[in-house]
């Protein structure tokens, strides 16, 4: 059911794309936020206590993320073809207390992302189409499986009101709060004097003081993946999926190093966190959900 509402707003995406190209050229304007080549970043969470029945321990983990996307702009001079790679390493590490040695474990998932970008009539709007089919799991007993494949989708209908101003909202199919979901998306970006707010909800948020070669400002971010269990060593748990996701918190500064990288840095706490171990039937088996903790994140990004 989720895919075939999915498949009709492509449809109907399509059927409006046709007629929209036929209009007339619409009014350029700046680009309101760079376009990302290259994204690569590294997060570190510090540990923090979780509890199950009449256990405690400590739980710390880290995010490894890295990003491809290119485009390419179709003989119309309307339509644009988005390619992309992504690839990211979770490594959480566990331990009882006291005295106990940590147990890391490390779940990655890699995804292709293709992405098509289409004018709508003359006022404005476009349509974003994406397809990211994605690969997500331990990867080990085995390697890959069919219960390692997630087809991710999303449809944005977006318009730029003004030079300082664009809006946009839609739907998505995908893993972001850690289980497969339908969610509706949401984009703003604003700009006045020296401020920019930035919304891409539910999974960014963020405001920003810009100074002339780099910026500062407040950000929320929520992330999260289903990952794939293949380990059978699990003393007699049904462990099938695990079910990830995080909101981080706090003070985030970029700055242009040269006239195309630039240097993210963000940190601030982590609160919402999940980890739970999911049995075949999608329920909870081990939820070893830590407290809320804080988190360091180290970026680069190459722009357009």
């Amino acid at each position: 059911m989720k895919f075939r509402l999915l498949a009709l707003v492509l449809i109907i995406c399509s059927t409006i794309s046709t007629s929209g190209q036929e209009q007339a050229k619409q009014k350029q304007f700046k680009p309101l936020e760079d376009f990302d080549i290259v994204s690569l970043s590294y997060v570190n969470y510090g540990k923090s206590e979780f509890k199950k029945d009449n256990q405690v321990g400590e739980v710390g983990f880290s995010e490894f993320r890295f990003s491809y996307t290119t485009t390419k702009l179709l003989n119309n001079r309307k339509t644009v073809l988005i390619h992309g790679l992504e690839f990211t390493n979770l490594k959480p590490d566990f331990s009882e207390v006291p005295n106990s040695s940590p147990i890391t474990r490390n779940f990655y998932s890699a995804a292709y992302r293709f992405g098509i970008i289409n004018p709508i009539g003359k006022k404005g709007w476009r349509y974003s189409l994406g397809l990211k089919p994605t690969l997500a799991s331990d990867f080990e007993e085995g390697g890959v499986s069919s219960e390692d494949f997630i087809l991710q989708a999303s449809v944005l209908f977006s318009k730029r009101a003004s030079e300082n101003f664009k809006y946009g909202f839609g739907v998505s199919f995908n893993t972001r709060f850690g289980q497969k979901q339908i969610l509706p998306i949401f984009q703003l970006v604003y700009k006045k004097n020296n401020w920019t707010t930035f919304a891409y909800l539910p999974a960014y948020l963020g405001h920003f003081y810009n100074f002339n070669s780099s910026k500062l400002g407040l950000s929320i971010n929520l992330n999260g993946n289903n990952y794939n269990f293949h380990n059978t060593n699990t003393s007699g748990l049904d462990l099938d999926k695990l079910s990830y996701s995080r909101v981080n918190i706090g003070p985030e500064y970029e700055i242009k190093i040269t006239k195309k990288i630039k240097l993210n840095l963000n940190g601030g706490v982590t609160i919402a966190n999940k980890l739970d171990w999911l049995n075949g039937n999608d329920d909870s088996e081990l939820d070893l959900s830590p407290e809320n903790k804080f988190f360091f994140k180290l970026g680069f990004k190459l722009v357009k």
